[in-house]
């Protein structure tokens, strides 16, 4: 019996210096969680004595806010009589907060009930701030440290940045790791449970970028690094692993494949050729299929080859003039140049030099090349169809203000004939008659042949030529003929009927009636003339040069190209301008609104604009009172003697009046020009213009007085009786 007591006793007393030197809290309570029993070392850990400490309610030190969480784990202790292990927080005598680990455990009575729960406790607030600090670690580089063992079971660490990488409470997958796996891509997901894990199980370690996606319709991506922990046998005990956030990583690098493989798609599909050369020499380095098709080289050829080379060699200057700038200045630059093409034409290129930086620095050049040939060929023909339609304009101006005074059809055969050869310079032009019903036979399907008008057979303008009109020269030659038609059968009545006139004039008979319907026949026509340019040729310029107009407004050309249409665009002002002058002259809108005098005046203030001499006019309006006929007569009688002066005089100064003397209206005439022998010009109409001008004086029941010797001027009287 006594050595049962002292078995006892040495037990006991070895339980007692064990409890007292343990560094562990052993703590005993009972069903109501009320303090028994404690280990020495509660004052090293809560600041608390013995004495203090039994009696208390264990919970009592522990931190407000994990208090119902440890009695509901030591009530579910006391419950199931299965052992605990949690952590908690104390509060210190002295204030602090502690971290505890502890393990709790229910001891039963010989009725199998719950008698005390022993719990087991030690200081690990070292090693959470340890933890916090790794925690923190792994924030910052957004990474996860975790440890398991080899089956996955349970953590035995896991930093709180799982969540953030994983998308699950760290409470949730902590409780049941096998919870991580739902979310991880399928794909990823079947190859950490095929080979992922018999690598595991080999003790191999193992490194593979895996997809989260614990957000719908978002993928996160993070480098799996798992390394097995060997024990002494070489098996596998437990399982260390990292988990790196790569997202921002891989998110990169798709986006530069994307933008390489966008690239590579713009520079291979590009219908502009793309290339690139090195700063050194300039030798090309990459180039796309539509670079070698303009510049009819294969990339082989022209790797190694200086891009230089391609380019002609007038135009080698302003394109290394191109690139020296963008080298200085790291900015993209512009130029226009031919390339040569080996056994081909030159073909003119736009070409854009963009700078090529790799970390700051200038390492290449892009090219970007535009085939301009066809454009360039085109402006050119533009400017050339400008030239070409201001030359036929002016033509056509010179062309009508001859045939307004012509009153002969050999004189506006003679003139149509020479105007067609100097414009359109074709091989030969001539009028020909040709015998009614025989024009299939003589007519030359070579030549072109343009009815004109008849005579005593139909009278064609005889064209042979040696090449194809372009289209503003067939409208040119459409207007001429449309002019000359409407001349050409009235001029023959007219000169038939003033072959009659002469005849009777030269027998001392003159009609003045006769001369006054020729003159009224001459003014309708050129009414009608003007007319029918006002309303065809006119209308169609005007309407041509507001869509011009409208289409430089709203459409985006070059600069150049720009100009040119503005050009063209004031070309067909010009050419607007010249017809109106022209209805004009051919019939003055306000003549008889106006008067005579005013309208001298404007005409006086337009020639002024281009003569090289002075006008001089004096007038009394008020003793000047003219009839339609008269007024429409004296004004082309001064239209004539203004072209004299023009054309012929070379004078300095015309001097004109104009007034009303009892029953007589008084003109006079006089330049300082070179003058002229009118004895050469005697005959009625031989000199046309002084002919015209005695003519329409006649016709007005008026007389004319003309004197002229060389270097003596020219001088011409009129007096016209009043109406």
């Amino acid at each position: 019996m006594m050595n049962n007591i002292d078995e006892i006793r040495e037990r006991e007393e070895r339980f007692r210096i064990i409890a007292e030197n343990t560094l562990d809290t052993i703590v005993l309570v009972n069903r109501e969680a009320v303090v028994e029993y404690v280990s020495p070392s509660i004052k090293m850990l809560s600041g608390y004595s013995e004495d203090e400490y039994e009696g208390m309610d264990a919970f009592d030190i522990i931190h407000p806010e994990d208090r119902d969480r440890v009695r509901e784990i030591h009530a579910e202790a006391v419950r199931h009589r299965k052992r605990a292990d949690l952590e908690y927080r104390i509060v210190h005598a002295d204030g602090r907060v502690m971290h505890i680990e502890a393990r709790v455990k229910p001891v039963l009575n010989d009725m199998g009930e719950v008698k005390y729960v022993v719990a087991v406790a030690r200081d690990v607030t070292e090693r959470k701030k340890a933890e916090e600090l790794l925690e923190n670690i792994l924030d910052n580089v957004n990474a996860a440290v975790w440890s398991t063992d080899k089956d996955f079971t349970r953590y035995t660490f896991c930093s709180r940045s799982m969540a953030n990488i994983s998308g699950i409470p760290r409470d949730e997958f902590i409780s049941s790791p096998i919870r991580l796996h739902d979310h991880i891509h399928p794909e990823d997901n079947e190859a950490l449970m095929g080979e992922v894990r018999l690598r595991l199980d080999q003790g191999l370690p193992v490194r593979r970028a895996i997809r989260f996606i614990h957000v719908e319709g978002e993928e996160r991506w993070g480098r799996l690094i798992v390394h097995p922990w060997l024990n002494h046998k070489g098996e596998v005990e437990r399982l260390d692993g990292l988990i790196m956030d790569i997202t921002d990583k891989v998110r990169s690098e798709l986006a530069l494949e994307e933008s390489e493989q966008r690239y590579k798609s713009l520079f291979e599909h590009n219908l502009d050729g793309v290339f690139s050369i090195e700063l050194n020499g300039f030798y090309f380095v990459n180039a796309n299929p539509a670079f070698e098709f303009i510049t009819g080289m294969k990339l082989e050829r022209l790797k190694g080859h200086c891009f230089l080379g391609v380019i002609h060699d007038e135009d080698h200057p302003v394109v290394f003039e191109s690139l020296l700038k963008v080298m200085q200045q790291g900015k993209p630059t512009h130029t226009e140049c031919r390339l040569v093409r080996s056994g081909q034409e030159d073909k003119i290129v736009s070409i854009t030099f963009v700078p090529i930086f790799l970390s700051g620095s200038l390492h290449g050049i892009h090219g970007i090349v535009k085939d301009i040939t066809k454009r360039k060929i085109e402006e050119r023909e533009l400017i050339r169809s400008e030239e070409r339609y201001k030359f036929l304009q002016q033509s056509l101006s010179s062309l009508s203000h001859d045939l307004s005074a012509v009153m002969k059809v050999s004189e506006l055969e003679q003139r149509l004939t020479e105007e067609v050869r100097a414009v359109l310079q074709v091989d030969s032009v001539s009028v020909e008659e040709v015998p009614r019903g025989q024009e299939a036979a003589l007519m030359d399907s070579q030549d072109m042949w343009i009815p004109i008008g008849e005579k005593r057979e139909p009278v064609y303008l005889r064209i042979a030529m040696g090449h194809e009109l372009i289209r503003i020269e067939r409208e040119w030659l459409e207007t001429v003929v449309r002019y000359v038609t409407l001349l050409y059968d009235n001029l023959n009545l007219i000169e038939d009927l003033m072959s009659r006139i002469e005849s009777l004039a030269a027998a001392g008979d003159k009609p003045k009636w006769m001369l006054r319907l020729l003159f009224k026949l001459s003014e309708k026509e050129r009414a009608s003339l003007s007319g029918d340019l006002h309303d065809s040729v006119l209308q169609d310029l005007i309407i041509w040069y507001r869509k011009l107009e409208s289409l430089r407004s709203a459409g985006t050309f070059e600069h150049s190209t720009q100009q040119e249409l503005k050009q063209i665009e004031e070309g067909l002002l010009d050419a607007i301008h010249q017809i109106r002058i022209t209805c004009n002259e051919l019939r003055p809108p306000f003549l008889l609104k106006l008067g005579l005098a005013e309208s001298l005046k404007s005409l006086f203030e337009y020639t002024r604009m281009f003569a090289h001499y002075e006008i001089e006019f004096r007038s009394e309006p008020s003793g000047i009172m003219l009839g339609e006929e008269q007024t429409i007569g004296m004004y082309r009688v001064v239209q004539e003697l203004l072209n004299n002066a023009s054309k012929h005089s070379k004078a300095d100064k015309v001097t004109m009046s104009l007034n009303g003397s009892g029953e007589q209206i008084h003109f006079s005439y006089s330049d300082n020009g070179v003058g002229m022998d009118l004895s050469a010009f005697e005959g009625s109409f031989q000199h046309m213009g002084i002919a015209g001008i005695e003519k329409r004086v006649q016709s007005l029941e008026g007389t004319v007085e003309i004197w002229s010797a060389p270097q003596q001027g020219f001088h011409v009287t009129i007096r016209l009786p009043k109406m």
